[in-house]
């Protein structure tokens, strides 16, 4: 399964960090081509996702499900829809009272007749959507550091 990761800081405590990074709805807005986020109980939503290759789009159901929810440390979900599993890590660490470090990983599958084929395809649009919804968390959260 193709995989991507991002390591960054933000000057703000990890409270504040966590709150933000919990809320599906908020973070959800964030992510490239979500157009909302249904919650259906603690643990499961429907993320309604709009999915561009090339000139192709189509949108997109992903159920997820939260498997980790550890306050303040882990934050882990799948999400499948349509022939493509997702599945993703938040991991905060304390660098010190008002500094954070986000880890945030994003993995991706399709099955299908042609799934080798697609993995190549899924793990470039994977590093470009991870990229793009790290650039929008990072500017919510404000005061990055390099």
């Amino acid at each position: 399964m193709p995989k991507v990761v991002s390591v960054f800081k933000v000057k703000l405590p990890i409270k504040a960090v966590w709150s933000f990074m919990s809320d599906r709805r908020e973070v959800g807005c964030l992510f490239p081509g979500c157009l909302g986020v249904t919650i259906l109980n603690d643990l499961d939503s429907v993320w309604k996702v709009r999915v561009t290759f090339g000139p192709f789009s189509k949108t997109v159901n992903m159920q997820t499900h939260t498997t980790v929810f550890r306050e303040q440390e882990q934050l882990s979900w799948v999400g499948t829809g349509d022939h493509v599993r997702l599945s993703g890590d938040v991991l905060l660490r304390k660098i010190s009272d008002g500094v954070t470090e986000v880890t945030y990983d994003l993995e991706g599958h399709v099955s299908g007749p042609f799934a080798a084929l697609q993995e190549i395809v899924v793990y470039e649009k994977l590093r470009e959507v991870k990229n793009k919804f790290i650039k929008n968390i990072q500017s919510e959260l404000g005061w990055v550091l390099e």
